[in-house]
């Protein structure tokens, strides 16, 4: 039985690496893109931040601003409701035949939102700059400043990956369900986690509201995204993560944590499309299958007097 424990183990975790072949794309690749007409740069940062200085004629999307509280509880825990997303993608000039290459500054948590967010909605050829605006710059890649161009919008059909994601509902399954799951928190802020500042998120369109309590899902061990990343100062020329090795590493110590490779492993942060999604890419890269993302994050657990909070021990 154990072989055979050990032989199962072994498949799902090269499953989950080969899921995670071609999520990045070096800034030589990327260059020999810019101007392409079925091409579109998308940044991931702050609006403020990109007109700083962004990859020549990018669109911006930042990653937080993609997860709206009242459509997560409307549509099943989706970041946004199918029709509002679909104006969203396609707002970005973005259709199923358009090569989409998402950036931010370096560190790849931002990137690593976006680029969840249009593989959810099933965006068949989405790719993460490797080392962002960073190493786009070391090699000499075109930038410039100032408001995102105008961009004629195209028409996007969401087909959602369900798979990609963990509801509300999932969640509190999961939280008395060890045998079956394990819940990582990837806030790399402990005070985060231990309830002590409190964030905001986008409620509706225009409406921003600060989570009304702090702490974290029961159950859920607290595994920061900084854990996992290759640049955390946003380096040129250094990568997003940390290579398989490294990753696996992080996975064995969480065994003490109850981590096993048959486990369906649910990862999230305050909105999910950011440090929960970096984390979600880093347990693909270290070669665990059975991944999912609760986008609804802390943003709707903490915002939800029903749910339980953890507390430390």
């Amino acid at each position: 039985m154990k072989q055979t424990t050990y032989v199962v183990s072994v498949l799902l975790l090269a499953a989950g690496a080969a899921h995670a072949d071609d999520i990045f794309i070096g800034a030589d690749e990327a260059k020999a893109l810019l101007g392409k007409a079925e091409v579109r740069f998308v940044s991931a940062d702050p609006e403020k931040q990109f007109e700083q200085g962004h990859i020549a004629g990018s669109a911006v999307a930042y990653s937080h601003d993609l997860q709206i509280l009242d459509d997560v509880k409307a549509c099943k825990g989706l970041p946004m409701c199918e029709p509002a997303a679909a104006k969203a993608i396609g707002a970005l000039g973005i259709d199923d035949k358009t090569q989409v290459v998402v950036y931010d500054a370096g560190v790849g948590v931002n990137a690593s939102g976006a680029w969840f967010f249009l593989k959810l909605y099933g965006h068949p050829n989405t790719r993460i700059l490797e080392g962002g605006l960073a190493t786009w710059k070391a090699h000499g890649g075109a930038v410039e400043t100032g408001k995102a161009p105008a961009i004629a919008a195209k028409s996007f059909a969401p087909k959602v990956q369900w798979d990609m994601i963990a509801n509300v509902d999932e969640v509190k399954k999961a939280t008395g369900d060890a045998a079956h799951y394990l819940i990582l928190d990837a806030r790399h802020n402990l005070e985060e986690y231990a309830g002590k500042t409190l964030l905001s998120s986008i409620k509706a369109p225009g409406k921003e509201i600060t989570v009304a309590r702090g702490g974290f899902v029961p159950t859920a061990v607290f595994s920061p995204w900084s854990k996992y990343a290759g640049n955390r100062s946003a380096e040129a020329d250094k990568p997003t993560l940390k290579d398989s090795d490294e990753l696996k590493k992080q996975l064995e110590k969480l065994k003490k944590n109850g981590y096993d490779a048959g486990k369906t492993v649910i990862t999230y942060c305050h909105v999910g499309l950011g440090r929960g999604s970096f984390q979600y890419l880093a347990l693909k890269k270290a070669g665990h299958a059975n991944t999912k993302l609760y986008v609804g994050s802390w943003a709707e657990w903490g915002n939800d007097a029903a749910l339980p909070v953890g507390t430390q021990p």
